[in-house]
């Protein structure tokens, strides 16, 4: 067996366990996204109380990071969490 697309048993085994660990801390990275966001809304809301004029402006940016933070973690969630749908 030989060729440019040819992989070996080793091969085909260590790309299945490089994806396998790809999928695994995509998800865990989800779930810190979703963790530090909900830290960074109660700052948020914190800095509200406290009388902070510019926290509730809409164009605040921790509000666009909060916003960043939970598009990217449903995408990770939608490509790697297959077992959810």
């Amino acid at each position: 067996m030989a060729g440019d697309d040819w992989l070996s048993d080793r091969d085909r085994k260590a790309q299945a366990r490089a994806e396998a660990r790809r999928k695994t801390t995509a998800l865990k990275c989800a779930r810190k996204l979703d963790e530090a966001r909900e830290a960074l809304s109660e700052f948020l809301l914190a800095c509200i109380d406290c009388g902070h004029v510019e926290a509730t402006r809409l164009d605040d940016s921790r509000r666009k990071l909060m916003g960043d933070m939970s598009e990217y973690s449903l995408w990770l969630d939608s490509v790697y969490n297959k077992e959810r749908r």
